[in-house]
């Protein structure tokens, strides 16, 4: 890893978030709210349900953080991803709206709310540096939940077990990418 990478990353938050905030108002007509979406509407509160927005797209968009001055995510921007999600809304590729592959992207949408903004992009970020897509520990967590949600085997208070994941997520990230500016 090179050394300057976390002046970099943080340098990078703010053209992330313009991005995503852009992103986010360009396809704001075409969001759909989830509330009453069975049969996630058991399993997910209706305060994260209601705040939560699919859109469907043709290809997930991602941020050029090559040009933001991050290089080493360049095949991140070139990657066909089922889904993404960006704070509240994710996004999917039509065809492949799959409850499972919603559940997944819920859970990044609690992630999200958890951590903020600057400490999600953190964390992801540094996770898949660390340990790369699908063993980086935001997805980790996600792909496993999403697994047992397959199999029926959910734990009792999900979006506790989401928050306290992710602040633990966080608690390791933290001493590595430092704070984020306020």
């Amino acid at each position: 890893m090179q050394p300057d990478i976390i002046p970099r990353f943080h340098s990078a938050l703010p053209q992330i978030r313009a991005w995503i905030d852009q992103c986010l108002a360009s396809h704001a007509a075409s969001a759909r709210k989830l509330d009453n979406m069975p049969p996630l509407a058991p399993i997910f509160p209706p305060e994260i349900l209601g705040q939560a927005r699919i859109v469907l797209v043709d290809r997930t968009p991602f941020p050029p953080v090559s040009r933001f001055g991050l290089p080493e995510f360049e095949n991140y921007e070139r990657r066909a991803f089922d889904g993404i999600t960006f704070k509240n809304t994710f996004f999917v590729v039509n065809g492949r709206q799959t409850v499972r592959l919603q559940f997944h992207e819920l859970v990044h949408v609690v992630q999200w709310t958890r951590l903020g903004v600057d400490r999600f992009l953190l964390a992801y970020g540094f996770g898949l540096l660390q340990y790369r897509y699908e063993e980086s520990p935001l997805e980790k967590m996600a792909y496993t939940l999403e697994e047992q949600f397959a199999r029926g085997r959910l734990p009792k208070d999900l979006i506790r077990v989401i928050a306290e994941g992710s602040d633990a997520i966080w608690s390791q990230a933290e001493p590595l990418v430092g704070t984020p500016s306020p």
